[in-house]
């Protein structure tokens, strides 16, 4: 946040450091450039402060008479098609124009009459706007003191010197109008004054800052990256330095700048920002700090007041239901919601009215789905109070779109009724052109079908279909075919008549197509009806997607986190409270479970008790060994006689049978090796474990008297 400084004309007589600045989150022009300007060098950058003068609007950190540079682009970008690499060789001639060209020339003047009273009209508009946003006189102007940052090319892909402003971040041309002189610029090298007439503007200015005849340097020299060092051994930098006769800035005495992903993550002091550009009010949130998950709203106004509301756009972050934008136009009271990749129904977009039902299908609402990821290759889906629209794409059958209207209510049947369903179907190569179907149009209360094809070559109509059904009800369910119940147009007069077998089949089909098509419109509805349903509960009650590895946000893995340290700590204290006593079952065998532990044992006592835990050990051991050695001499004689077998048959094997021997021959050659290594390992180990069993008995507290005399006896 920036703080405006008490008096414009000087600088301020004190300034926070960088570190200071960042805890607090606020600061004045130059300690925020200064901020900017570490960050810029310590990431390699050539960076420098710039003082100077600058506007009044920039000093004060005014924005409302600027336009907001985060007003998304909604034009639509038109490619188009390259042109041909070579002309055609032959070309058609184009009709002659028999137009007359003074009635053309008439109305063109006519034209452009007509388009320069607009264009006055449109230009005294436009001034008469631009004196009402014109500041008021600045009576200092030229004389307001402010900072703000240089970067210099030549480093990190920098070509092109430019500026920066810290109080918004934005990099601005050197030529930009806002900035109006420059003092003296000055980083951690050194500081330089500047010797040049400003009133050609700051782009105009020499910024090389190694020439003496435009920039004064307070400290002699320059930086070795800078030198132009002729005749001079670099390798020696004691030399080079003593050449130069280099003075170097004093060392920064701040504290290291650091932001944790905490403090980077609030972004901004109380989690909220807003901003007044001219109509527009731009808002800024920090991740997680709403309940919605909004982390950008723009709002724009129609008047300079921002009181009456134009549109709302709106940014969303770390959503379940993956929505990222929306977009809400307050004249035509629309709003548009745009999701990302992820949700079980592939929506990719949802646009309906403010005034639309939010759970019913008869509300005005589009929805755009990502057809390559569903089933049905639905792509698009539009709904009004009287029409079901729906779009596909790439089908297997090439159904390309299903339109279905409805007819109004009444008093005895309020639910709407399918009035026509027309469906559109694309060319299938593989059938003539006579018998591809173009449209199905069921006419569901005339209780008619009307099919179109698709027209043939070089034909001007198509061929045409009408039947009408037959009663199910006067037939007993059966379908019965009358000749004068439908008819049809042939495009083609030499083509032959269908056969009424053909006409009869084609009618019991599409009966059978209107009925699938009324099921799947019935059942398309209850869909849509329950995407709406969830989708209230979404905006509702929104929920927010926590990473697995938050564990400051994420309450279940906090919990399980915390549940395994403690249970870690527990572990950990109760085998350092109860160590394992190897003595403790000889001892509960001849006293009991009740022996305390700090009772003596006599010597004889404690030598019985030793030798049994002793020889127990060793028995203990030499049976494992011996069980190991068994098992590894059997699996080795298994895998040698195996070995043998394939030997004296591998000529006759079939080739399963020889894949059979090679899986079982390794699965056993393994099992061989681990018990080779297991063996060898407790031969190895055995002795060890037995000093230590020994040296554990030796300072036993239970067998200090035998110990003590032991030791008497041994050293006697």
């Amino acid at each position: 946040m920036k703080k405006m400084m008490i008096n414009c004309y000087f600088q301020p007589e004190r300034l926070m450091s960088p570190f200071t600045a960042i805890v607090r989150r606020s600061g004045n022009p130059f300690e925020l450039a200064h901020v900017l300007v570490s960050w810029l060098i310590g990431s390699g950058f050539d960076a420098y402060v710039v003082v100077g003068c600058a506007k009044r609007d920039v000093c004060m950190a005014i924005r409302y008479r600027t336009v907001c540079p985060e007003i998304p682009d909604e034009n639509e970008v038109i490619e188009e098609p390259p042109a041909p690499a070579e002309e055609p060789r032959y070309r058609l001639v184009p009709l002659p124009d028999l137009t007359s060209k003074y009635c053309r020339d008439m109305q063109q003047k006519e034209d452009d009459l007509k388009q320069k009273e607009l264009d006055k009209i449109e230009a005294a508009r436009l001034q008469r706007i631009e004196e009402l946003e014109r500041p008021p006189p600045d009576p200092v102007d030229g004389w307001r003191t402010h900072a703000w940052v240089l970067m210099l090319g030549g480093s990190k892909g920098v070509e092109e010197p430019f500026f920066i402003e810290p109080s918004y971040g934005i990099a601005y041309p050197l030529n930009s109008p806002q900035y109006q002189y420059i003092d003296s610029v000055y980083n951690h090298e050194n500081y330089y004054v500047n010797l040049q007439n400003c009133i050609n503007g700051l782009g105009a200015l020499n910024y090389e800052l190694g020439d003496l005849s435009c920039w004064e340097h307070l400290l002699a020299g320059e930086p070795f990256h800078r030198r132009q060092l002729v005749g001079v051994d670099l390798s020696d930098k004691k030399t080079a330095y003593d050449t130069e006769k280099h003075l170097d800035v004093p060392a920064s005495w701040v504290e290291k700048l650091d932001i944790t992903a905490n403090e980077f993550e609030q972004r901004y002091p109380g989690s909220h920002k807003v901003i007044h550009y001219k109509k527009v009010l731009l808002e800024k949130f920090a991740p997680y700090s709403e309940r919605d998950g909004v982390i950008k709203r723009i709002k724009i106004y129609e008047d300079y007041a921002v009181k009456i509301k134009l549109l709302t756009y709106e940014w969303y972050k770390h959503r379940v239901d993956k929505m990222e934008t929306v977009r809400i136009d307050h004249i035509n009271k629309e709003i548009r919601e745009t999701f990302g990749v992820g949700r079980r129904d592939h929506l990719i977009r949802h646009t309906y009215d403010m005034d639309a039902p939010p759970t019913s299908v008869e509300g005005d609402r589009t929805l755009e789905f990502n057809y390559y990821a569903r089933l049905d290759h639905l792509a698009k889906l539009t709904c009004t109070r009287f029409t079901f629209h729906e779009h596909y794409t790439n089908r297997a059958d090439r159904l390309e779109s299903r339109y279905v209207t409805y007819t109004e209510g009444t008093k005895a049947e309020p639910k709407r009724q399918n009035k026509d369903i027309t469906e559109t179907f694309s060319r299938n190569p593989d059938v003539p052109a006579t018998e591809d179907v173009w449209k199905k149009i069921f006419h569901v209360q005339d209780n008619t079908i009307e099919l179109l094809y698709h027209y043939q070559h070089n034909f001007v109509t198509n061929n045409t279909r009408m039947f009408i059904k037959p009663n199910l009800a006067e037939t007993g369910g059966k379908i019965l075919f009358f000749p004068d119940k439908t008819s049809g147009y042939i495009a083609d007069p030499c083509a032959k008549q269908p056969r009424p077998l053909d006409v009869y089949y084609a009618l019991c089909d599409n009966m059978d197509t209107e009925n699938h098509s009324r099921k799947h419109i019935r059942d398309r509805e209850s869909d849509i009806t329950g995407y709406l349903k969830q989708r209230l509960k979404e905006l509702t009650e929104p929920t927010l997607l926590v990473s697995l590895f938050d564990t400051e946000r994420n309450e279940a893995a906090k919990k399980g986190w915390k549940e395994q340290v403690t249970q870690k700590a527990a572990v950990t204290e109760r085998e350092i409270e109860a160590e394992i006593d190897p003595l403790a079952p000889y001892l509960a065998r001849m006293f009991g479970s009740a022996f305390g532990s700090g009772s003596m044992l006599t010597v004889k006592e404690a030598t019985l008790v030793r030798e049994q835990c002793i020889n127990d050990f060793k028995a203990k051991q030499l049976a494992r060994q011996d069980l190991v050695q068994k098992r590894f001499e059997a699996l080795n004689s298994e895998y040698k006689n195996k070995r043998l077998w394939y030997l004296a048959n591998q000529f006759i094997l079939s080739p399963e049978k020889e894949s059979a021997y090679f899986s079982t021959s390794a699965e056993l050659a393994f099992q061989v090796h681990n018990l080779e290594v297991r063996l060898t390992r407790h031969k190895d180990l055995s002795a060890p474990r037995f000093k230590a069993l020994e040296d554990y008995l030796a300072k036993h507290p239970l067998l200090k008297e035998y110990n003590r005399m032991r030791h008497y006896y041994r050293m006697k």
